[in-house]
């Protein structure tokens, strides 16, 4: 949609960042954010940009070059284009984004006061009890029946006779003002009506940069664009599904790519926490990835759960994993196992390896170099009480199998983790500790050449879940990784914190993230808020960094 440049000026003294010169007037400018339609199927496109109206201007794209974009107060990728800062985002498009900038202290007819901007994009409504985690001034589009409401809130509570500015496609504006709720009925929003501005004026003394001023003006813009309008008329379900499961699905189970198939071996069925011998899934399954259709049965060794699944190009190497011994309505009987197999593709043959030192499960392993790793987990005999975290990793030559396994201190008890190589190196991400069921978001780093344990970044993400169950994979020299929120975050450059770059269009635990065609990511199974398994694959397609050649098939 082509916006019409607006006739009307607003006069208000600004910055001298945003103050125009022009031999006739002086027109208020503000920071604009907006999701739109990327050119890529199943992604957005989220613009930040500075304009008297809610369309990008390339006279004023310095205006934002420094700018962050955030979602849920974590900074979104982006670069510089013609006339706005974008970032791309992955999957389902975010339902909020936010930007701000503190303007400064201006004086303007011996009087002197403070600018503040906050902006503001989304893409679905949110409830009216949500709790607004911005502070300063905030406008948001909240569900109240049928009727499309903003709502104007100030350090959290409800701005009440509030300004608000409305830009319609036709080029006129409209104004209103907010109730004592801070609401304010808007028909037309993210149709005919293609932005707004909410204005308070705060007038608590202050200073800033060693200048005094007497009152704070706040203008807060919000643009509303619907998810399916940002993902080209889709729905982010359809944008992103890639295959899906055939009865049951599963979480807490096996997964690997190896070849042109993608496999998973057992996992929970069921409802979450209940454990007996009907709850583990009795499949050994591949999905073709080229048709993304066909699912081939293949010969299953014991039924498990809690396992792992890894390739090293060759073969696959099952490991470890938790069975049920107790029928349903009896107490918990359940036991980790030591087991240690190696699969043929092209045989379809299981061979049993040497087995780990001690029984583990909700452990994590991956194949790095031709070392198979085992971090995390631990050891289940019965009870769940009675279980035992471990404190020590496991490595296996995969070249020496005669080695055996040799082990090694851990700095941590942790079990409902994700292991990851990244840079040479392994990251751990997340866990329960203690009694079994506290999150623990720590990111502890290995270095196999030097055998020590370092920090990285903690995880990102809200909620008392957010770091249990996670899954990561490497794109590209890339380390993405999602949790329970849906979210998915990538670290960035520096390797020193979790940039937000994505959501999945059904948020999953205990899945796997496993790399599919073109260089895209797969989340496939775990188990949705509802506890419900999940039996849609999802695909994301990241982008390659400068320079980079992505892979047209699989090797």
């Amino acid at each position: 949609m082509k916006f019409v440049r607006f006739r009307g000026i607003l006069w208000i003294a600004v910055a001298s960042a945003v103050v125009l010169a022009s031999p006739r007037v002086a027109s208020a400018h503000f920071i604009w954010l907006k999701v739109e339609e990327s050119e890529e199927a199943g992604e957005s496109t989220v613009q930040a940009f500075f304009n008297e109206e809610p369309e990008p201007d390339a006279s004023f794209v310095k205006y934002v070059r420094d700018i962050p974009l955030t979602v849920g107060g974590r900074v979104v990728p982006s670069e510089m284009t013609d006339d706005a800062r974008e970032g791309r985002w992955l999957g389902r498009p975010p339902v909020i984004v936010d930007a701000e900038r503190d303007l400064g202290v201006m004086t303007r007819g011996g009087e002197s006061h403070r600018l503040y901007y906050t902006a503001r994009a989304q893409t679905e409504p949110v409830a009216g009890r949500t709790k607004e985690t911005g502070d300063k001034l905030r406008v948001r589009l909240i569900t109240r029946g049928d009727k499309p409401t903003i709502e104007a809130r100030f350090n959290g509570e409800p701005v009440a006779e509030a300004r608000v500015k409305m830009y319609h496609d036709d080029g006129d504006t409209s104004e209103l003002l907010t109730d004592k709720r801070g609401r304010a009925e808007i028909v037309g929003f993210g149709d005919k009506i293609l932005g707004l501005w909410v204005n308070h004026i705060d007038q608590t003394e202050g200073e800033r940069d060693g200048k005094t001023y007497s009152e704070t003006r706040y203008y807060a813009t919000l643009t509303y664009t619907p998810a399916e309008v940002a993902l080209g008329g889709k729905t982010a379900l359809e944008a992103t599904t890639f295959a899906t499961f055939p009865e049951p699905a599963v979480n807490s189970f096996g997964g690997a790519v190896l070849g042109k198939w993608l496999y998973v071996y057992g996992g929970h069925v069921g409802e979450t926490h209940r454990y007996d011998v009907n709850t583990t899934a009795n499949h050994f399954r591949r999905l073709n990835l080229e048709d993304k259709k066909t699912w081939e049965d293949l010969p299953m060794g014991p039924d498990l759960q809690g396992l792992s699944l890894v390739s090293d190009g060759k073969a696959l190497y099952r490991v470890g994993g938790m069975v049920a011994k107790n029928e349903p309505g009896e107490p918990n009987d359940l036991h980790s196992t030591a087991e240690f197999a190696r699969f043929d593709p092209e045989t379809k043959t299981w061979t049993t390896l040497t087995p780990l030192p001690e029984p583990r499960s909700t452990h994590d392993a991956f194949v790095l170099g031709r070392t198979l790793y085992v971090i995390g987990g631990w050891k289940m005999s019965g009870a769940i009480e009675d279980s035992v975290f471990f404190d020590t990793a496991a490595a296996f030559d995969l070249d020496k199998p005669e080695e055996g396994w040799r082990t090694f201190p851990q700095p941590f008890q942790r079990r409902a983790l994700s292991i990851i190589p990244h840079d040479g190196k392994l990251y751990v991400l997340g866990g329960l500790v203690g009694d079994g069921m506290t999150v623990d978001r720590s990111v502890d780093i290995y270095d196999p050449a030097s055998g020590e344990w370092s920090k990285g970044p903690d995880l990102a993400g809200e909620g008392r879940t957010e770091g249990f169950g996670t899954s990561a994979f490497d794109i590209d020299g890339r380390l993405y990784y999602s949790g329970s929120s849906g979210r998915i975050f990538r670290l960035n450059a520096a390797n020193d914190a979790w940039e937000a770059v994505g959501a999945w269009a059904l948020p999953r635990l205990t899945h796997r993230l496993l790399p599919g065609p073109n260089n895209t990511i797969l989340a496939v199974g775990g188990a949705s808020g509802a506890m419900h398994q999940i039996g849609v694959i999802e695909a994301v397609h990241p982008p390659p960094p400068a320079g980079a050649k992505t892979a047209a098939a699989f090797d």
